[in-house]
């Protein structure tokens, strides 16, 4: 009988250091998960989701703060369903961020296609305005805006060249509107020397009368 006591003693130092060691575990940082979620998060930003998938990155970025608070305040099983939560949101951000930069890039070499495809027009029409002899001065603001145009271009390209797909389109709509401008610069170049030259001729025809 005397027996008993040593067991029982021994059956409840067990549970003792058994509920020590769960507590001892829940108290511990989870580290495993957060560093998880904080490269996850990395792997959206370089994938060109700040520029490409800026909703859904922002919703990551909410629950990182999240994150922080829970670790600063020690709430360790709430901060680790946060980096669970975090990393899901992360994934997501960067697939979306790759989807984004993927349009973008088609978007940009499809419209780049099309400002070669300008250029070369806007060229030719300067060309011919010079051949047809219009006043330089009246051709001189298409002259600068062409050259304008031909630095626009180099700048896109290098765009292109550095993915930086977004910009590369909003250059490329640019100019757009100006080999618009050349278009009608030419235009009324033409319509303004043809009104000189027909008051030219009215002064002509008027003195040869007198």
């Amino acid at each position: 009988m005397k027996l008993k006591k040593p067991i029982k003693s021994g059956i409840v130092l067990c549970c003792c250091i058994t509920v020590l060691a769960f507590m001892a575990g829940c108290a511990q940082p989870p580290k495993q998960e957060i560093d998880a979620a904080n490269a996850a998060l990395q792997a959206a930003i370089t994938a060109g989701a700040e520029q490409y998938a800026a909703d859904e990155l922002k919703g990551a970025q909410d629950l990182s703060a999240k994150l922080n608070g829970e670790m600063e305040k020690k709430e360790y099983k709430a901060a680790k369903q946060t980096a669970i939560q975090l990393k899901e949101a992360a994934d997501k951000a960067k697939a979306a961020g790759e989807a984004g930069k993927l349009k973008a890039k088609e978007t940009a070499t499809a419209l780049a296609d099309e400002i070669k495809q300008g250029l070369e027009k806007s060229k030719g029409l300067v060309a011919g305005a010079e051949k047809a002899k219009l006043p330089a001065k009246l051709l001189q603001p298409v002259r600068d805006e062409l050259a304008a145009a031909e630095t626009g271009s180099k700048e896109l390209d290098g765009m292109l060249a550095a993915e930086k797909f977004k910009e590369a389109a909003d250059k490329g709509l640019q100019l757009k509107d100006q080999f618009a401008r050349i278009e009608l610069g030419i235009q009324d170049a033409k319509a303004k020397a043809a009104a000189a030259k027909k008051i030219a001729t009215a002064k002509k025809t008027t003195k040869k009368k007198k």
